[in-house]
């Protein structure tokens, strides 16, 4: 981030912004040696590097077994049967490292589901909390009949997380 972009955001916003980097960073580090390895295999499949290096493998393959390539004897003659097997391994095993760090990152993205639906359940008690303060403010004062209206009730009562379920699941029967 550019120095003057961040001087120009809230200070709690920027710290957002390194809480949620150190845990990207954090994450990271807890990566096993493997998963290190996996994700950086499949991540250099899908760049240009990547499609050049099989393209030129694939023409050098082809030019040599075709006989374009005087000094080098075929080994693999058309219709190239060993540059066939290569290929089908090669996508089997591009497939598993791809599907090894969807799985990885979709378990990270199911933790920050997970962490987000804390925030907002908690967002929403403090809400509730506030909304009651604010109608017993309202009554103390004599005002409520200026603030008090039937939204204002309803958004003031705590509702249960097994609440919401039952009436999302209510909405969205399985099929």
């Amino acid at each position: 981030m550019s120095k003057h972009l961040e001087d120009s955001l809230p200070s709690i916003i920027s710290e957002n912004i390194d809480a949620i980097i150190g845990a990207e960073q954090a994450a990271n580090r807890r990566r096993s040696r493997s998963e290190a390895i996996y994700e950086f295999v499949a991540g250099s499949f899908g760049t240009l590097n990547f499609v050049a290096f099989q393209l030129i493998g694939v023409i050098l393959w082809v030019t040599m077994n075709a006989g374009l390539m005087p000094p080098v004897r075929p080994f693999d003659p058309f219709p190239f049967p060993i540059l066939n097997q290569i290929i089908a391994l090669e996508a089997v095993l591009i497939t598993a490292f791809v599907l090894m760090k969807q799985n990885r990152m979709s378990r990270l993205a199911d933790r920050r589901a997970h962490l987000a639906l804390q925030i907002n359940l908690l967002t929403e008690r403090e809400t509730t909390k506030i909304i009651g303060i604010l109608l017993e403010i309202g009554k103390r004062f004599d005002i409520h009949h200026k603030v008090l209206d039937e939204e204002s009730r309803q958004l003031s009562e705590m509702l249960t997380i097994e609440t919401l379920i039952e009436a999302l699941h209510s909405k969205f029967p399985d099929r």
